[in-house]
């Protein structure tokens, strides 16, 4: 199927999807005749300001210019959406243009909100009499297109005689015709709130006041003008269906300054007129005229330069188009020449319309659909499209009646908050967004309007270039340019100082100099300056979302990826002093590093260590020091040779005595301290141990000729690429693959240099990952590629620029892909052919993946360049049920994060995303902190409310440290005792997964955490056995015994959930109790550790 075709049946979908069938409208039609007959029906009665005092205060309309006698409508309209036939689900309103008597103004009212004031007050007089004589199921307050100043009615049908309910809902417009009030008086230089004074005294022009009110004239105007292009255009009508969806989706249409659904309509139809010089034709399809008018707003930038729609037939008002633009930041004018549509749109607001329109064009190039999950069904919100969120709490009383004067006093606000923001930002930001308040969800006309200024005000900052965005000076004009130098230093106070800089030049300059580790926090104390020296709010009314995830990758509040300058300057000095081994058979001609660490994307780093050095002074050792070193794993090339054996046994003999030989080179040569074991050798360097090992490249082919022998005898295998070559596969785990790892390393190496907030935000992923206990369920290579699939194909985003911003992104990834049906092709150097994925197409499809439960082949096919079939890190894991326990972690946390993102809660609650819940799991095995190899590392003491069942003594050694007599022997004697690459838990879990095989399923945390979860698989259905109390359920007795074993000395305590314990199984305790003989663990993984030469 061609690209167009694909996006063409896509789209016909979608749109069968939200279209309306306007032949089954009865029930609606039945409430819109049954609100008209009850309006049209009203008695005339005496409406006073007491109705609404608070309202009409905060208008500043005295009491005795409010007072009218109220009469039924004139007209009460169907408008807008329904009868142009463009209802777009799921929102699904009816609008019913109300229409004010002429007789209920003076002839004055439209000066200083009085007209404001009296409509509300006609609307409650509606609201009182619908409550009274209607059945409905409710009625809301709302305000018209979050104009605080224009509330509306919103009434909800209740069921019909027949029992038949509807999902619309009735929207109660008041309106008035153009005879109401003389139409010259609302001309844009006019003033009409008298109060609206400059400084000297003069009033001042009030445009934005009187464009409220002319809209409500016009508004069944427009809703004519509409019907009458799209009464003959169904596919005219279906291009605004879509790009409602897009607007939806986008979250543009939700807010005061967005483009609603009403301004998009109006201009898609500009475009298909002479005015709009017919971008749009007849005979494009849905999508054409849909992507027409995105390249429109986004390339042409059609609205950005103002537009005047064709006139209506008769018209000769004129309009002047530059002093529209001098009075308005956005310019479409209505075809009566009267109204410029678009005086709510900021200059903000439209940028970032044609931000998302762009990028929208841009996914839609080159793929086979269109884009189309991209462009319609993925929700981007304003929580996961800006990298820097703030959140202003505004002190409440502020301002005093009138709070409204041209616009309502916190508009003023806003702005003022959007310029100053702006211009601290400057380069640094791509785009300032300010959302503008409305009216809160319960509103009533006895609140007032006050409560809207209490809202607090929201803003997204979109970031630069990395380098340009979070840079260490502000610079400024130079010294001799006293005026602009004063500009600067009253901008940003006692932060600006004068520096000279290496070209000689001296300027002033904002400096904000800060730890590397800290520079995502430079755009927060930005904010936080400027917004206390030019909004007197402190730094707890401004709240900004930049590091409150910091706690999870720091050790005691220290980030210790500081290290890694250390690290690669100690593996150069390594790599130096291999590569001019003499003494060698074959030379090592490169030296590989694969540890996540080199790649800045490990949780935690390694520090230096006093006994990992060549030279140790014992008078300098500190009293305490700890055991455990991570290894950082390197892989060395030697040079060609014909005598390498073909055996695999004689292979692995070779490298060892390759291993023992230069183990010996570096110790006699340079001091360096070595163990070599059969598979690498540790080098104790400058702190630091190194892990080196020998690639190989005849391991390869031997791997692929017992792949392609089994592949052969089953049939089963899978094409693995390795360079151009595609082989088949054998049911045999490829993560300990050093020429794959190697592949891996080096493909992503390059993402921490162009993306900087790749390195924060996979390790934050890791490190959410591994505190739901998922450590056994997902590789790191694996979340390494959802991460670089972030940043490499961000579509509809662009890559994000926080560290906040990319673990949300990560967690909707993992929510939203639809990892039964897709694969996820993650291409980080566009190496990926067109033939590439086809073979990653055509392998997918081989698979049996129409069962939610039963999956062929990995569960989370993720393809790259050097592996089109997944098969490297997620062909055994995880699987269908870890994949779905996944999926609903990462939907729970997403909207958690979300939440706090938007409400900017305290960090007692942000720590919350890292803590998991452990009611889910049959057994908990609660491990003492003594026996972990970095308890430093753990985030928090896990608690659940499960008895236990049994209970270990404290061991009386810590692992962690190395035990105070070794200690007093001796500095040899410490470094002897060094258990390099030794992590307990992992052992722990290996053996109980030998002992326990298929019959539970373990999950546990490898970074740091003190227990492990078990549950009983879903094959074993032992759950439904317990449950029935089958005589075959599994024996719970065994499996505490087998825990008690494998983690003797390790484990504090075992829980059983109440699940099991109703069962009624035997006393587990005592059972235990009689356990003798077994080996003590600690003492056992001491010894195995140990690697002698």
């Amino acid at each position: 199927m061609g690209e167009v075709s694909l996006a063409a049946v896509k789209v016909e979908e979608l749109l069968k999807e939200v279209r309306i069938d306007y032949t089954k409208t009865k029930t609606v039609e039945g409430a819109v005749a049954s609100v008209r007959d009850i309006l049209l029906a009203l008695d005339t009665v005496e409406v006073s300001s007491s109705v609404a005092a608070r309202f009409v205060k905060d208008l500043g309309v005295p009491d005795d210019k409010c007072g009218f006698k109220f009469q039924k409508p004139d007209s009460v309209k169907v408008i807008g959406s329904f009868v142009t036939q463009t209802v777009t689900k799921p929102l699904q309103n009816v609008d019913l243009a109300v229409r004010i008597p002429k007789a209920c103004f003076h002839e004055k009212d439209f000066l200083n909100y009085r007209y404001h004031a009296k409509r509300l007050l006609y609307l409650a007089a509606i609201e009182r009499e619908l409550s009274k004589r209607g059945s409905y199921e409710k009625i809301e307050w709302t305000s018209l297109n979050e104009d605080a100043t224009k509330p509306i009615l919103i009434v909800y049908p209740a069921v019909d005689d027949s029992r038949v309910a509807t999902n619309f809902l009735l929207r109660l417009i008041p309106t008035i015709s153009t005879e109401h009030f003389d139409g010259t008086k609302f001309g844009v230089e006019r003033n009409n709130v008298r109060d609206a004074k400059s400084r000297d005294g003069l009033a001042l022009p009030t445009p934005h006041y009187s464009s409220s009110i002319v809209e409500d004239m016009l508004i069944q105007e427009h809703s004519v003008w509409l019907q009458s292009h799209l009464s003959k255009s169904p596919t005219l009508r279906d291009a605004i269906s879509l790009a409602k969806v897009w607007l939806r989706q986008r979250s543009v249409d939700g807010y005061r300054d967005g483009l609603n659904g009403f301004l998009m309509s109006a201009l898609i139809v500009h475009l298909s007129t002479p005015a709009g010089k017919l971008r749009i034709s007849e005979h494009m399809s849905a999508l054409q005229m849909f992507r027409v008018t995105l390249d429109a707003i986004g390339t042409m930038d059609i609205l950005g330069r103002g537009l005047v729609m064709q006139r209506s037939e008769g018209n000769s008002v004129s309009t002047d188009l530059k002093q529209m633009k001098s009075s308005f930041e956005v310019v479409m004018v209505d075809p009566s020449g009267r109204l410029n549509l678009t005086h709510r749109l900021t200059k903000s607001a439209l940028a970032e319309l044609k931000d998302d329109a762009l990028r929208t064009l841009e996914a839609m190039k080159g793929v086979k659909d269109g884009g189309f999950d991209a462009v319609f069904m993925t929700r981007v919100g304003f929580a996961a499209k800006f990298d820097y969120h703030i959140r202003f709490e505004v002190p409440s009383g502020t301002s005093k009646p009138p709070l409204c004067l041209d616009m309502e006093c916190w508009r003023v606000f806003e702005r003022k908050v959007e310029a100053i923001l702006r211009k601290a930002l400057s380069e640094r930001a791509l785009l300032v967004r300010v959302l503008q308040r409305t009216l809160p969800s319960g509103w009533n006309p006895s609140v007032g309007l006050g409560c809207v200024e209490k809202v607090p005000l929201l803003a997204g900052i979109l970031l630069s270039n990395h380098d340009v965005a979070l840079r260490m000076a502000d610079v400024g004009p130079g010294a001799d340019d006293k005026d602009e130098a004063k500009k600067f230093r009253s901008f940003w106070g006692e932060r600006s100082e004068l520096r000279r800089f290496k070209d000689g030049k001296i300027c002033e300059t904002a400096v904000w100099e800060c730890e590397p580790t800290e520079r995502h926090l430079i755009i927060e104390r930005i904010v936080h300056h400027v917004c206390g020296r030019h909004l007197a709010l402190s730094p707890s009314d401004v709240k900004v979302v930049a590091g409150q995830l910091d706690f999870a990758v720091t050790v005691r509040g220290k980030d210790q990826s500081a290290v890694m300058p250390k690290i690669l300057e100690v593996l150069e000095t390594l790599s130096k002093r291999l590569r001019s081994m003499e003494n060698l058979p074959l030379h090592v001609v490169s030296v590989q590093p694969l540890s996540a660490e080199f790649r800045h994307s490990a949780v935690y780093y390694p520090q230096p260590h006093p006994l990992a050095s060549e030279v140790v002074v014992s008078n300098l050792l500190p009293k305490v020091l700890g055991c455990c070193l991570d290894p950082l794993e390197i892989v060395i090339q030697l040079e060609g040779s014909g005598r390498w054996p073909d055996d695999p046994v004689a292979i692995q003999k070779t490298k060892l005595a390759f291993c023992l030989n230069i183990a010996d080179s570096m110790q006699l040569k340079w001091g360096v301290y070595c163990v070599a074991s059969e598979d690498a050798v540790d080098i104790l360097m400058d702190g630091f141990a190194f892990r080196l090992s020998i690639l190989y490249e005849k391991d390869r082919t031997l791997i692929n000729k017992e792949r392609l022998a089994s592949s052969l005898a089953t049939g089963s295998g899978l094409p693995v690429k390795i360079g151009s070559a595609v082989l088949n596969s054998q049911p045999i785990s490829l993560k300990g693959d050093r020429l794959l790892r190697s592949m891996h390393a080096s493909i992503l190496l390059g993402l921490h240099g162009l993306y900087p907030a790749f390195s924060p935000t996979v390790r934050l992923a890791k490190r959410w990952l591994a505190s739901h206990l998922f450590s056994g369920v997902l590789a790191d290579e694996a979340v390494e590629l959802l991460v670089a699939h972030l940043f490499v194909n961000p579509s509809p985003y662009v890559p994000p620029s926080s560290r906040v911003t990319g673990l949300l992104r990560f967690l909707r990834l993992l929510e939203s892909h639809d990892w039964l049906l897709a694969p996820l092709i993650v291409d980080v150097n566009a190496s990926i052919t067109p033939n590439d994925e086809n073979i990653i197409m055509s392998q997918f499809d081989k698979l049996n993946r129409h069962s939610s439960s039963v999956c062929e082949g990995p569960a989370m096919y993720i393809a790259t360049a050097y592996d089109l079939s997944s098969e490297t890190w997620t062909r055994d894991s995880p699987n269908v049920k870890g994949l779905k326990r996944l999926v609903a972690y990462a939907k729970s946390s997403s909207a958690l994060l979300s939440s706090m993102i938007m409400c900017h809660e305290s960090s007692a609650k942000w720590q919350t995303l890292f803590r998991t819940p452990l009611d889910c799991y049959d057994a908990i095995a609660f491990l003492h902190e003594r026996s972990l190899p970095h308890p430093s590392r753990l985030l928090f003491p896990a608690h659940v409310d499960m008895p236990y069942v049994v209970s270990k003594k404290v061991p009386d050694d810590i692992l962690a440290l190395i035990p105070p007599p070794v200690m007093k022997a001796g500095p040899i004697a410490a470094r002897n005792h060094l258990l390099i690459g030794f992590d307990p838990v992992e052992e722990f879990v290996k053996e109980l997964k030998g002992r326990l095989g298929d019959s539970c399923s373990i999950y546990y945390d490898h970074l740091a955490s003190d227990v492990v979860g078990l549950s009983w698989t879903a094959g074993s259905n032992a759950k439904r056995k317990r449950e029935q109390k089958v005589e075959n359920a599994v024996d719970v007795d065994d499996i505490v015994r087998h825990i008690n074993e494998a983690g003797d000395g390790l484990v504090k305590s075992i829980h059983l959930s109440d699940r099991v314990r109703k069962v009624g199984l035997p006393d587990v305790s005592k059972q235990v109790e009689k356990m003798k003989g077994v080996e003590k663990f600690s003492t056992k993984r001491k010894k195995g550790s140990k690697k002698g030469r």
